[in-house]
């Protein structure tokens, strides 16, 4: 799918265009081969360099080209995959040629693009490496709205660990993997952002290189916060886990006091149910009875040391 957008110049909004413009921004989400062949050959783009942004596991980087300047980045997409609960990254090519932005991306609906299009005081289209500026500050953006909801899910489970359950430490290994994937990627963002910047921005103007750093000021507080964020839900699921061990030493010492105290009657009903003669007060009349209190008191006497040393 190919759809082109161009900056209004009232509202500085994204509004979709019905056909190619000079100064446009051309999208390409999920694109088909024939898409993929026909803008290689329109703006003399490599495929390979068109298909990069198609690999999930494509890295972030940067390169520049006699026609165009090509940069990978890693930008974050709700895990869709059944019982998952976080995030991943996905890679989004963006190409600078001298005439338009051109994007290309795996999946069509990812929060870096829906921000853009509600995003207002956007540079023009036609402004290449300001509005790439934008599309940069929007993926920081994405992965601040992202880190929002992992923390606030991870403050609701937080909430509720009176009783913690397997599936509730399984959500927070997820939100934890989710963690790593925002950790690593916005990393990889800031070492391909600074070569961006030594490298293809040494002869623009000082506007250019200052909304630049903007950029990398926002991917850096991104990256700090989700290193914040994590440490935190890693101080979580710590808890989390001593919480469970304390459980299962409450059972386990409950269980051991069970069977410690059915131990009496049962060692006693033991000895005085063998059949052999000798047994005491096997001739008396009140021998059940008196067995009976024996045990009764020796039990209120075991319940009451067990009490004293605090184990229950």
């Amino acid at each position: 799918m190919i759809e082109y957008f161009r900056t209004a110049e009232d509202t500085r909004s994204l509004v979709r265009l019905d056909a190619e413009e000079d100064g446009c921004w051309i999208a390409l989400f999920e694109p088909t081969f024939e898409e993929l062949h026909g803008i290689s050959t329109r703006f003399a783009i490599d495929q390979d360099d068109l298909m990069a942004p198609l690999d999930p596991e494509e890295v972030s980087r940067v390169e520049r080209n006699e026609n165009y300047t090509m940069f990978i980045v890693d930008t974050p997409v709700r895990d869709e995959a059944p019982g998952a609960y976080g995030y991943k990254t996905i890679p989004i090519g963006v190409f600078e040629t001298p005439h338009h932005v051109i994007s290309v991306c795996s999946m069509y609906r990812i929060p870096i693009i829906a921000l853009l299009k509600r995003q207002r005081d956007l540079h023009d289209t036609s402004e290449i490496r300001k509005f790439t500026s934008d599309m940069l500050l929007a993926s920081s953006s994405a992965y601040f709205t992202s880190l929002q909801v992992l923390n606030r899910r991870r403050m609701r489970l937080e909430q509720d660990m009176d009783h913690p359950t397997r599936k509730d430490l399984e959500e927070l290994y997820d939100l934890d993997e989710s963690f790593v994937y925002l950790t690593t990627s916005l990393t990889t963002n800031d070492t391909m952002l600074e070569r961006y910047r030594r490298y293809v921005l040494l002869s623009a103007d000082d506007e250019v290189r200052e909304l630049f750093d903007d950029v990398i000021i926002e991917n850096r507080q991104a990256l700090e916060t989700t290193r914040i964020y994590s440490g935190i839900l890693d101080s979580t699921i710590e808890h989390l886990g001593m919480i469970m061990n304390q459980d299962l030493n409450r059972t386990m010492q409950l269980v051991a006091t069970i069977t410690l105290v059915l131990c009496v009657p049962t060692v006693i009903g033991g000895l005085f149910g063998m059949n052999v003669e000798g047994i005491p007060l096997a001739g008396s009349p009140y021998g059940f009875a008196i067995v009976t209190g024996i045990t009764a008191v020796l039990l209120v006497a075991l319940l009451a040391l067990l009490k004293k040393l605090k184990w229950f």
